[in-house]
């Protein structure tokens, strides 16, 4: 039994481990996640809430885990463990019975899973928590305490410093599907024909008002001043539109659109066109820096002077467009998208992206960009006019290096003390 016990308690915490980790890597999409859930149950009202929420969460899992993997806190860490069941458990049973979300998102963007293949993982933990509570005086103790304290102070400030970087800067680790190199064109095309058209297809905005909303035509949208909050932008295709998904020859198809300010569908333009194209992204104009407004400036002269397109690709608010204008000055031009695909795309607000006949070349926010260095000559004659290369696996093990560093420095301590009492006990022995 207390073998069984011991292969269920590491099961359980590397289970925890990589759910909490993979959502400190990615905060934001942990965000959009439960906006999503929240929206869903009617508490819109919540959604301001979701950030510290989705912290929080992921926090929570990886330290359980860690807590589970150590042994240490078993009452503690078994209590929380359980509660975090007992709230995904009966919500993954609806969604397995109902469909009405696609993706739970409890591994983030890493792993998807079906509703029915995240209701059968979420079973087996509850049975697995279950045995842990009634035999958890036989869970395998890691460590003693003082190297305890200094690992889980240690991983909490890896994981505050990694949810740090995924909601204000990009993640350490992307498992979004724009990453550098994506040929973003072909990504959204369908047998060489761009899903334009989507062309097949109207929009409509998502406003709030008193709890209430009401969706609108791009053409009639309400009055700021009269209540009424924007939330969000909805594709609605005709239903004489074949998926052209199923043509497209690859499953690496990517949602992504772009409208102009007419409401026309110019994605084609936009990723067909030859040459360099920026992309300046906000999922809210009115929560993006204005600190880095000399920032914008600057690349947009750049992007003019050397014949590059230049586009602000946000969500479409025409009062915070108004708003950002007036507070700016800008005369670039704005395109817009949906909101979730904008904050898919970059975590920071304002982030930048630059594509090369439709193909991703590099992301960055905004605030760390180097605009004098990118200015200083034309694209083809320096790297930020190449694809930037990102080793995601080589980045993996040096997160791993990072996390464990405490505990490798624990076994380079004890191992030698163990051989030498083991050699010591040997010789005299053998005296």
């Amino acid at each position: 039994m207390r073998n069984v016990v011991r292969i269920v308690q590491f099961a359980v915490a590397a289970v925890f481990i990589f759910s909490g980790l993979v959502k400190c890597i990615d905060p934001v999409g942990t965000s959009i996640k439960i906006t999503e859930y929240l929206q869903y149950f009617g508490f819109g009202m919540l959604t301001d809430l979701s950030m510290g929420l989705a912290w929080l969460l992921c926090i929570a899992e990886f330290l359980c885990g860690v807590n589970l993997l150590l042994g240490h806190a078993r009452i503690l860490t078994l209590l929380v463990s359980s509660l975090l069941m007992l709230v995904f458990t009966p919500l993954t049973l609806w969604l397995a019975m109902t469909e009405a979300i696609q993706d739970c998102g409890c591994f983030g963007d890493a792993v998807h899973l079906t509703n029915g293949q995240t209701l059968a993982k979420n079973l087996v933990l509850d049975a697995m928590i279950v045995l842990l509570w009634l035999r958890r005086n036989l869970m395998y103790r890691l460590l003693g305490s003082t190297f305890y304290f200094v690992n889980i102070y240690w991983l909490f400030g890896c994981v505050v410093w990694l949810c740090w970087l995924g909601t204000w800067r990009e993640p350490f680790i992307d498992f979004r599907p724009f990453k550098p190199g994506t040929d973003l064109k072909a990504a959204v095309m369908g047998e060489g024909q761009l899903q334009e058209d989507k062309a097949g297809s109207s929009y409509i905005c998502v406003y709030e008002k008193d709890g209430v909303r009401q969706q609108f035509p791009l053409e009639e949208l309400p009055s700021e001043e009269e209540g009424w909050t924007f939330v969000e932008t909805i594709e609605v295709p005709n239903d004489d539109r074949s998926d052209d998904r199923e043509g497209a020859g690859s499953n690496e198809h990517i949602d992504f659109f772009v409208l102009d300010a007419e409401g026309n569908v110019i994605t084609d333009s936009i990723l067909s066109r030859p040459g360099y194209t920026f992309l300046l992204l906000s999922h809210s104009l009115d929560k993006a820096s204005q600190h880095d407004i000399d920032r914008i400036e600057q690349l947009s002269e750049y992007a003019e002077d050397n014949g590059y397109a230049f586009l602000c690709l946000t969500a479409r608010d025409p009062r915070q467009l108004e708003r950002w204008k007036f507070n700016t000055g800008a005369e670039y031009r704005f395109v817009f998208t949906d909101v979730t695909i904008v904050e898919t795309i970059c975590r920071s607000n304002p982030g930048v992206m630059l594509l090369h006949d439709g193909i991703i070349l590099w992301k960055r926010p905004l605030s760390i960009l180097d605009t004098e260095g990118l200015a200083s000559g034309k694209l083809n004659e320096q790297s930020s006019g190449d694809i930037e290369e990102i080793d995601q696996q080589n980045r993996f093990l040096s997160l791993l290096v990072l996390l464990f560093a405490p505990f490798i420095l624990f076994l380079l301590v004890e191992i030698p003390k163990t051989i030498h009492k083991l050699t010591s006990k040997k010789d005299s022995k053998n005296a």
